[in-house]
């Protein structure tokens, strides 16, 4: 057997398949890890997003108040007239550059950045004032609430301003989560499918063996020895194949012994039986003498043996001649009319012996068939019913065109076939319970080579289930299967 080398050749069938099916793991699992990463990088955005939030609204409520307390201390500074107080102005200063500060730090737009510096001068502005302005009382106290006043507003813009960066960090927030959920749909679609893809694929290379047996055993079925079994694929597999094509080699020893035998046994039958024959032919003609009548009753037997013996020997040389040369057609189109002429002058003697008629409803109605075969098929289906048919009954043979297939059926009125016995009518030398009484039996190879024969045509022969017929038999050709094989 001829087997390519191969990767694969090394491995098993079981190792192939669990490593195939690891590999259309592999991007499932990639797609479960890439929607991982996705929700850790929307969680680790929106855990950002949370802080930023946090610092903002935070940093805007320490301005606010480190505004409100740098305003507090200086009244207090300036209405008890403490320099001790000084240091509280200060610290509510360095409070307000530190929040600032921490702003700057931040993703702010240009607008934003302005404002905090505008802040900045205005509080740097006023915090100079009031520590070079001479204490006044509170009424010197008053000329400052205009520059608060600003100072408020300013910083109240601002945290408006820093509202709309909480709101661009949640947008920007919404876009990602968006973002990645199309991302991980579309991944996963691709992970998908591309699993299905590489199952496919795998399906089809560990199917492949498979195939490839199930072809071969396909072509043993129908008779085809010279084709070598050829298995590429895993080692169990190809081990497989190299027994099948030793099977193949086998069946081809076999049936070479078995044309030989039957060679042997027709060379061996027919040469005796010639010479018995010859002998019979020259007594009946009384070459060695006028015979007495119980001697021509002997003879009468001993002729009727010899020409049962010869039937048989021909019968059975006819079924293996149908059975090895059943490839070797020679295809031409015939009218089914035609065929039948040639098998009722055959057989016109066995239909006048038992008066039968011949019912034939077939006109305009052609084959592409081998004529030989195809004759001696129906041959013998009409033999058979000649045979089982009562004695002035009537052989009724009709026809029908389908689209792609011709049906041929031949009945009879005989005694028709045993439930029992329909199963095993078409195999070689089975004869039924049913004989008919007083005449030659059958050899039981006449159904055998019509199926043959008709099985070599790509057609069918089967037994029908009828209650108008006895036993009714059904020839299927298919159409396009006749011009197929005619063109080759």
């Amino acid at each position: 057997m001829q087997a390519k080398l191969g990767f694969n050749r090394f491995f098993s069938f079981s190792s192939l398949l669990l490593g195939g099916f690891l590999v259309v793991l592999i991007p499932l699992l990639g797609g479960i890890f890439n929607i991982s990463y996705q929700l850790d990088s929307i969680a680790a955005n929106g855990r950002r997003s949370v802080k930023i939030t946090e610092e903002v609204t935070l940093l805007s409520r320490q301005m606010a108040e480190a505004v409100l307390s740098l305003q507090r201390a200086s009244g207090q500074y300036y209405v008890l007239e403490d320099p001790a107080l000084l240091g509280r102005l200060e610290k509510s200063h360095a409070r307000i550059l530190d929040t600032i500060t921490s702003l700057r730090s931040m993703s702010l737009d240009k607008i934003q950045i302005a404002m905090l510096d505008d802040i900045t001068i205005q509080e740097s502005t006023l915090f100079q004032q009031l520590k070079s302005t001479p204490r006044t009382s509170a009424e010197g106290f008053e000329s400052f609430k205009p520059a608060f006043d600003r100072l408020h507003e300013s910083v109240s813009a601002m945290a408006d301003q820093l509202g709309t960066l909480i709101q661009r960090q949640q947008a920007n927030l919404r876009r990602m989560t968006e973002g990645a959920q199309r991302t991980m749909i579309w991944q996963s679609a691709a992970f998908v499918i591309l699993s299905l893809l590489l199952a496919a694929l795998l399906s089809w290379l560990l199917s492949r063996p498979v195939r490839q047996l199930s072809s071969s055993i396909r072509r043993l079925g129908d008779d085809d020895l010279e084709t070598r079994v050829t298995v590429t694929g895993p080692r169990d597999m190809v081990s497989l194949g190299n027994q099948l094509d030793w099977l193949r080699q086998r069946l081809i020893e076999l049936e070479e012994e078995k044309l030989r035998f039957f060679r042997q046994v027709s060379h061996e039958l027919k040469t005796p039986l010639a010479a018995l024959w010859e002998a019979v032919d020259l007594l009946s003609n009384e070459v060695t003498g006028e015979l007495t009548h119980q001697q021509s009753e002997i003879l009468g037997i001993m002729q009727g043996s010899v020409r049962v013996l010869r039937l048989r020997i021909e019968e059975l040389l006819n079924y293996q001649h149908a059975l090895h040369q059943s490839k070797d057609q020679q295809r031409e189109t015939v009218s089914l009319q035609s065929l039948l002429d040639a098998v009722t002058r055959h057989l016109d003697l066995s239909l006048k012996a038992k008066q039968l008629n011949l019912s034939t409803a077939v006109a305009g109605v052609t084959l592409q068939v081998d004529k030989t075969k195809m004759e001696m098929a129906i041959n013998n289906l009409i033999s058979n019913a000649i045979r089982f048919s009562p004695q002035g009954g009537i052989i009724e043979i009709r026809t029908a065109i389908l689209e792609d297939e011709t049906r041929i059926t031949i009945c009879d009125q005989g005694p028709g076939v045993p439930s029992e016995d329909r199963a095993y009518i078409f195999q070689p030398f089975y004869q039924g319970d049913i004989q008919t009484p007083g005449r030659i039996q059958g050899s039981g190879l006449g159904l055998a080579i019509a199926r043959a024969h008709i099985e070599a045509h790509g057609g069918k022969l089967t037994l029908m289930d009828e209650n108008s017929h006895a036993s009714c038999f059904q020839i299927t050709l298919p159409i396009e299967a006749d011009a197929t094989n005619d063109e080759r």
